[in-house]
């Protein structure tokens, strides 16, 4: 029998997903360390070519899933160089500013790629809308010109020689395009234009974390790691004490803050594992928090957090929560009616 057509709307959602999480670099766009690209160049790919500006600004309010952040302003960075062929000397370039004006191995391997690799494992739930004249009043040019030398930089290196990336401005977002050009012209303000990101779940390696909140280990860092949870299948867990909890093909291992809320474990998760914001900061693994809630570690330098980090893990077994690992080693216990949320 065949597929029945895909809803335009999810259609368009997976394509914004696939090009911004995973494949800009394949799609020939420009990305920044911050994970932004020009929404203009996104809609221009052939994947894209039944949607329009219009349909993607509803789709960041309406998604369900709030995986991706849209910013209107514009790019004060100097162009990028284009790649060098084998062989071909690179330039510097200087900085250009505004003018002042288990047991079977492979096939757990197979299910761990399934579901650790190809998934967040982590079930969002909708956010409100954020409003779309937060940044107002942040658009100043005379402001903009002000803090020109003051802008902080990130060098990309590679096959880039000392290129240096500058953080978006932020413009006020017009109610009529065609009027906001016609007059941006007219006074000689930079034109802005949207560019759109994806709030995490990257496996293209940004160069920065500029997109995520690092979090510390204080009342606020603790609020918003919350319980620390990772969602997955119970027939993960001898592999997974071997070869720790990975980040895979992504840049980051996802955790849920909660059992409830906004962001919470896959729906489906019979294994749970839950870590310590602060002995994973004591231990100079950095912690981060997306946009939209999700909790985000690199694990160590190989990507991972061994299970001598995790602070619980909580198995389903016939309807039952069983406490299987508590602070460092082996027990077995069922979990408390109200154990950690679940």
């Amino acid at each position: 029998m065949p597929r029945p057509p895909e809803n335009p709307d999810v259609k368009a959602s997976k394509g914004l997903a696939y090009i911004l999480r995973h494949g800009a670099e394949k799609e020939g766009l420009s990305i920044r360390s911050d994970g932004y690209i020009r929404l203009a160049d996104v809609l221009d790919r052939p994947k894209m070519r039944e949607v329009d500006q219009e349909m993607v600004l509803r789709l960041v309010i309406e998604n369900s899933k709030q995986r991706f952040q849209l910013l209107y302003g514009y790019d004060p960075s100097p162009p990028k160089p284009q790649k060098l062929k084998k062989g071909q000397t690179p330039k510097k370039i200087r900085p250009q500013f505004i003018n002042n004006n288990a047991n079977d191995k492979s096939n757990l391997g197979s299910l761990m790629e399934e579901v650790e690799g190809k998934s967040d494992c982590l079930t969002p739930l909708p956010l409100t809308t954020e409003n779309k004249n937060k940044n107002k009043d942040e658009g100043d040019v005379a402001e903009i010109d002000s803090l020109q030398f003051n802008l902080s930089k990130t060098s990309l290196k590679g096959q880039y020689e000392e290129y240096v990336e500058l953080p978006l401005i932020s413009l006020p977002i017009p109610e009529n395009s065609e009027i906001s050009i016609s007059a941006s012209t007219e006074n000689k303000q930079p034109k802005g234009e949207y560019f759109i990101r994806a709030t995490q779940g990257h496996s293209i390696n940004l160069k920065g974390t500029e997109h995520l909140e690092e979090l510390k280990n204080d009342e606020q860092g603790k609020k918003k790691s919350g319980i620390m949870v990772h969602g997955t299948k119970a027939e993960l867990l001898n592999i997974l004490k071997i070869n720790g909890l990975s980040k895979m093909s992504r840049q980051h291992i996802h955790l849920a803050p909660s059992h409830k809320g906004l962001i919470i474990p896959r729906l489906g998760s019979t294994l749970f594992i839950y870590l310590s914001l602060n002995k994973l900061i004591e231990n100079q693994i950095p912690v981060y928090v997306s946009l939209n809630g999700v909790v985000l570690t690199p694990g160590n330098q190989n990507g991972i957090i061994p299970k001598e980090f995790w602070r619980k893990v909580i198995i389903i077994q016939k309807g039952k929560k069983i406490v299987i690992w508590e602070e460092g080693k082996e027990v077995e216990r069922e979990a408390n009616d109200d154990e950690e949320g679940l």
